[in-house]
């Protein structure tokens, strides 16, 4: 390449300029027979070239100035390259990189399995692995530019979203919620985004409304990688734990993501929250997470997680504060000293992803949610914190640790839809054989670690034709487990039969454009409900995720 190099230089003008470079696809793999275009300002084809068998492409005797690159290809989304200048008698190497159309349009966060993925405001943020784009709103409907290296002509541009959806029996979301979300981007690829989230309580209800406010700031790194930040403050007067109601939380997450070329990734940050419940604490989970690519379609990953709401930079993508919280009997927040280690290996099998992990874990204070509605005696005698707008419920467990194995595999079907099929094998909360029944202050004597199974399969993506946006999914384990096998690569939410629905509605010109139809619920079967006895005697039910149900409208402007 370099000889062809300096032949054609040979035959150019001396104050000609050269451009050449390498086209491969999000996985490092060369593109054969990509078409690369040398664009004017006005977008006028200068030039134009094609790459060979190694990927390799070379526009020699350029006239000197600012240009813009795009590189196509079959079943390839196309990769541009803004503000190329070129100078006389130099030759600029230019890399560009292209991803498919299912890789752009990953549901966030971009692994399969990421806490509280389904919590995103109706994941409504795209993400591409090859450009990295973050705390970014994205129209679905709108053409998607990937450039190589995660570098990208950016234009300033603001956006927002207006949603209104209901919500029953999803803890800490009950009743009617106002959701207000403003993103603004600079030319130089910062971007900042705002969250509000005001919650009116149902009818009759007698505490007021609760609410949600986020405020995020991203800075891209020119060595790659970026800074980011998130601070959030919740206020939920309908949350009820011993003699007292009311809860106040206050969270700060900073990330740090550093690129060494290709091969290495380096993403560690942490999350410092003050709880305000009976008395006020603080907690700090830090995280770290290393990427290595030893060859191409291969990655080798090491992640450590203190909690489950922070183990990566993109869990930031999800703006929406996480309610996830620990009390005493008397009402007391508890400090957790909670841990996750993790080796994984994944490799791409063509259109394929197959992954494999090994992880142990430890729980400070195990967490088993529940149903059913409380009086003031059983919150008095349970370390139990109530949503009395749902009648869900968080019960205290003693500590546990757990390890096991995991292995997932991706099947893309097209291009913007994809098959996930996964299986686990650890340990879990249960109940003893024959427990069932027991009075709730006593479910700690009841609670037992066992090795446990669980396998799910889903289907995710988007179905083009009809602008239908869906997440259906099966995740299966015993019905007497308590907790999640694999916690820490398992969504808060995600058990037995759930889906989630978001269709843009058109009516020609009755409607205005950008007004989505969404509906989300999880364990719509009612499976893994375990009964238990409240102070009164009533009934209550433990289970890994009761059944919810959201709907709403989102209007995008």
């Amino acid at each position: 390449m370099v000889m062809l190099g300096l032949s054609r230089h040979c035959l150019a003008a001396p104050g000609d300029a050269n451009v050449s470079g390498v086209v491969r696809d999000a996985h490092g793999i060369p593109q054969m027979g990509a078409l690369v275009q040398l664009l004017a300002a006005d977008a006028t084809t200068i030039a134009t070239a094609f790459t060979d068998d190694h990927g390799r492409y070379i526009i020699p005797a350029v006239v000197p100035g600012k240009y813009e690159l795009r590189a196509t290809a079959a079943f390839l989304l196309p990769a541009v390259r803004g503000n190329v200048r070129l100078q006389a008698g130099a030759q600029a190497i230019v890399n560009l990189t292209m991803t498919t159309l299912f890789e752009a349009e990953t549901w966030l966060p971009a692994q399969k399995r990421r806490v509280g993925e389904p919590e995103d405001d109706w994941k409504w943020t795209l993400r591409s692995t090859a450009n990295r784009p973050l705390l970014r709103i994205v129209d679905p409907s709108s053409s998607l530019q990937v450039s190589s290296s995660g570098e990208n002509t950016h234009h300033a541009s603001s956006q927002a979203r207006v949603s209104v959806s209901s919500n029953d029996g999803a803890f800490a979301q009950g009743g009617i919620h106002q959701v207000l979300i403003l993103n603004s981007t600079t030319e130089d690829g910062d971007s900042a985004i705002l969250r509000a989230d005001l919650g009116n309580p149902p009818a009759g209800f007698p505490l007021g409304n609760s609410l949600e406010l986020s405020a995020g700031y991203e800075h891209s790194s020119p060595l790659g990688g970026a800074t980011r930040l998130i601070s959030s403050y919740q206020s939920h007067p309908e949350l009820a734990y011993g003699a007292g109601n009311g809860v106040q939380v206050l969270q700060t997450a900073s990330t740090q993501e550093l690129l060494f070329g290709d091969a290495v990734v380096i993403d560690a940050g942490t999350l410092m929250k003050a709880e305000r419940l009976a008395s006020t604490h603080l907690m700090n989970e830090p995280f770290v997470r290393v990427s290595v690519r030893p060859v191409s379609g291969t990655m080798v990953e090491y992640r450590f997680a203190t909690g489950r709401t922070l183990q990566s930079s993109e869990d930031l993508d999800r703006i929406k504060p996480q309610m996830d919280l620990v009390t005493d009997t008397a009402g007391h927040g508890l400090r957790t000293a909670n841990s996750h280690n993790e080796i994984g290996v994944s490799k791409k099998l063509g259109s394929k992803t197959l992954a494999v992990s090994a992880y142990q874990d430890h729980f400070d204070n195990g967490v088993i949610a529940g149903t059913g509605q409380m009086n003031a005696a059983t919150l008095q005698q349970s370390d139990v914190i109530a949503d009395a707008a749902t009648n869900a419920f968080r019960l205290r467990t003693n500590s546990y640790s757990a390890r096991g194995l995991g292995v997932s595999f991706v099947q893309p079907i097209t291009p913007s839809l994809a098959a996930w099929m996964e299986y686990d094998l650890g340990s879990a909360l249960s109940l003893k054989p024959g427990t069932n029944g027991t009075p709730l202050s006593s479910v700690s004597q009841s609670v037992g670690t066992h090795t446990s199974h669980a396998a799910g399969v889903a289907l995710r993506g988007k179905i083009l034709r009809s602008g239908t946006s869906l997440r259906a999914e099966y995740r299966w384990q015993p019905t007497n487990t308590l907790s999640q096998v694999n916690a820490y690569n398992t969504n808060p939410d995600e058990a037995y039969l759930g889906m989630l629905l978001r269709q843009r509605i058109w009516f020609g010109r009755l409607l205005p454009d950008g007004i989505d139809a969404v509906v989300e619920a999880t364990n719509l079967l009612e499976q893994g409900y375990q009964p238990v006895l409240s102070a009164d005697g009533h009934t209550l039910y433990l289970a890994q995720v009761p059944r919810t149900i959201q709907a709403g409208l989102s209007f995008n402007f």
